[in-house]
């Protein structure tokens, strides 16, 4: 078939090129080779060799590449391509990486990529030295079972979401009205929703600052945030055993007594494989808290591609990454992994998150993940501790800050 879709722009010059100066290259991958992502990736490294000659040497390496990649590259193994998260990739792994400003350019990358993630990479990495792939959003995620039995559809059957915290506290009751958990709540995630309350609040950077310097009890902003959760739990729109272990509470919505979820786009992927569901799934983006952020800012990620730096097969190792990450394999990957196209060109989204597609393209701006809680990691063992309290409903929001103060 025409797989011109997938070459560069500007045809296929550039993989015809550096076929000359590479016959392989090798690629340690993030995925291992069972995982619907794994199995895309070496069916397209597979078409990359028919149209290239470039053959594409994988080693699955699953999420250990986190901790092997470092010393791999120290000790000078032979490693073309690389991926891991997007801001890790961006961060902890930029020194190891070849600037791709060039390349990216030449393949007239900007034009199809989704603006948001290479403008993450280089606010990190000071330039662009990854692609981004498989991205995700995040925000509010609801069956629309439980809106149809609530009431919260109109007339057309299109569900009625919430866009300031009032409103959201207005679902919440509507849904427990109507026999359902409002909110699920697992423990993996306690940081995540508090950290989109404190940020919608004062934005992300405060959030930075009050997490490295402390002045937690001063911060009003901080004890509203947990006031808020003190008030969904005290309202009975959490579960009775909220923080659940992950992954009991999301489970709930795919079992059918609870109605939403604060989390990432994977997530209805997630409790389809792990609860067999067969729900229909709508999102919002995390409410406007009436404070610095809008409803607009999400915690936007992806994982990404990279070249290592010290390739000598720099620009095969480039055509493979555009190669995946765009045109056709790039839509492959959205609809096999239930997860967001990165070629904004590749407009047919899965299914399962094809109710994402409007509050995605309305996003302005990108959250890290935690929202900038992790920027001490000092703080993160007593906070989960703390956060898990207020989600029991056995602290105050007083007790939380005055605690949270005494960690300085």
């Amino acid at each position: 078939g025409d797989t011109s879709s997938s070459a560069p722009a500007g045809g296929s010059s550039a993989a015809g090129d550096s076929s000359t100066a590479a016959q392989s290259i090798t690629y340690w991958s993030m995925w291992t080779s069972e995982e619907p992502q794994g199995k895309v990736i070496a069916e397209a490294a597979a078409a990359f060799e028919a149209e290239t000659g470039i053959h594409v040497n994988i080693e699955w390496k699953g999420r250990d590449i986190t901790t092997v990649l470092a010393a791999a590259l120290d000790g000078g193994e032979s490693i073309d391509v690389f991926d891991d998260d997007f801001q890790r990739v961006s961060t902890q792994f930029s020194s190891y990486c070849h600037d791709l400003e060039d390349m990216a350019a030449a393949a007239g990358y900007e034009d199809f990529a989704v603006a948001a993630l290479p403008t993450a990479v280089r606010r990190w990495a000071g330039s662009l030295v990854c692609i981004p792939y498989q991205p995700y959003t995040s925000g509010v995620f609801f069956t629309m079972s439980s809106f149809e039995a609530a009431g919260l559809v109109d007339e057309e059957g299109n569900a009625i979401v919430p866009t300031t915290w009032d409103e959201f506290l207005t679902t919440c009751k509507a849904l427990k009205d109507a026999g359902y958990t409002a909110l699920a709540q697992d423990d993996a995630y306690t940081m995540y929703t508090y950290g989109f309350l404190l940020a919608r609040l004062i934005g992300q950077e405060a959030v930075s600052t009050l997490a490295k310097e402390g002045g937690w009890a001063e911060n009003e902003a901080a004890k509203q945030a947990a006031q808020a959760i003190v008030d969904l739990k005290e309202n009975g729109y959490l579960s009775s055993t909220s923080p659940d272990a992950y992954p009991a509470g999301e489970n709930e919505i795919g079992f059918g007594t609870a109605s939403m979820v604060i989390n990432a786009s994977w997530v209805p992927s997630e409790i389809t494989n792990n609860t067999d569901c067969d729900e229909t799934w709508g999102f919002f983006n995390f409410p406007d808290m009436g404070g610095t952020d809008p409803a607009t800012v999400a915690n936007i990620g992806a994982q990404a591609m990279a070249v290592n730096k010290n390739s000598a097969n720099a620009q095969a190792a480039f055509d493979f990454i555009m190669f995946i990450t765009s045109g056709e394999w790039d839509q492959t990957m959205a609809l096999e992994t239930s997860s967001i196209p990165a070629d904004t060109r590749n407009t047919e989204w899965p299914e399962m998150i094809a109710g994402v597609r409007d509050g995605f393209n309305a996003q302005t701006d990108v959250y890290d993940w935690n929202m900038g809680l992790n920027d001490n990691a000092d703080i993160k063992e007593s906070l989960t501790a703390y956060l898990a309290q207020l989600f029991e409903g056995t602290m105050t929001a007083q007790e939380f800050v005055d605690s949270m103060d005494a960690l300085y």
